[in-house]
């Protein structure tokens, strides 16, 4: 029999994820995170369910007290607000109550000349750590999205990348000179844990220490960088690297057209009836490819 205290923790629990999963259900890393702050602050409140408006602000005092950064405060408010509406709790706090970090967020990158090194040391690496680190090097993607890929997904021409941030497939044109080693493996890991520990063990067999901080997600932003200094170079549009990333149309109007609508009213698909003509123009001038075909 289930106890007072197991459902007052468990049905505002199962409320929020079911909020988090219909109708659109959020990645599996944002789900994890959430719940993982809703946990907290259950486990914070003991009995006092629902939470009054002073609960609310004593966890965050609690949460400052044990030393959390103001950043990390942030998104925990994000996160109850969340509970709070897949309850019908009231939530007490306006947008001028979120708490606001002052330091700016640290978002590593390797150096163009550390990618090299990691790409040369392939020969080193198992077929998965190829597989990953070849997928990552080329298209730049997230640790989700890295999960997600299956055999299925692929063929010998093209790869169709589920995003992480909305959920679209993105198809993409593969590059020969990966070509075998994306032929020559089947992926098939399913959790972060053991995503991070490829990414530890390319690092160490490529002779790169270990940083705090860094992980996929930092080939992810020398990507994304090298690749825009490539379009400079090559007197192309750097918005090419919002489709070719897969970003959401208002991230990609905010960031190279100062507005939002400024991306969802932008069509790139006009410059050619070739579905894979962007991914053709960027692919010929990626800073990083090529050094896969140096085996």
């Amino acid at each position: 029999m289930m106890s007072t205290r197991t459902k007052t923790v468990n049905e505002p629990l199962e409320n929020l994820k079911l909020v988090l999963t219909s109708p659109r259900e959020r990645a599996k890393g944002t789900l994890t995170s959430y719940l993982q702050t809703a946990k907290s602050f259950l486990d914070f409140l003991g009995d006092r369910v629902p939470p009054s408006d002073k609960d609310f602000r004593r966890y965050f005092l609690h949460r400052r007290d044990q030393g959390i950064t103001e950043r990390t405060l942030r998104k925990e408010f994000v996160h109850l607000k969340k509970l709070a509406a897949a309850n019908d709790w009231p939530w007490p706090f306006t947008s001028d109550d979120t708490p606001a970090p002052e330091e700016e967020p640290f978002a590593p990158a390797f150096t163009p000349e550390e990618i090299q090194t990691l790409i040369k040391a392939q020969d080193k690496y198992s077929k998965g750590e190829r597989f990953y680190l070849a997928v990552s090097t080329t298209w730049g993607l997230r640790r989700e999205e890295l999960l997600r890929i299956r055999k299925r997904d692929y063929n010998e021409t093209t790869i169709k990348i589920k995003t992480a941030k909305r959920g679209r497939r993105v198809e993409h044109l593969i590059p020969d000179e990966i070509k075998p080693i994306l032929q020559n493996y089947h992926p098939r890991l399913k959790g972060i844990n053991s995503l991070s520990y490829v990414f530890y063990r390319i690092l160490e067999k490529a002779g790169l220490p270990q940083r705090k901080g860094y992980g996929w997600h930092s080939i992810r932003r020398t990507v994304e960088t090298a690749l825009e200094w490539a379009l400079a170079e090559n007197r192309l549009p750097l918005s090419l690297v919002a489709d070719f990333m897969g970003w959401s149309k208002t991230r990609k109007g905010i960031v190279y057209g100062g507005a939002p609508m400024l991306g969802v009213y932008a069509h790139p698909e006009i410059m050619s009836d070739d579905p894979l003509a962007i991914d053709k123009l960027v692919l010929n001038v990626h800073p990083f490819v090529k050094f896969w075909q140096d085996r």
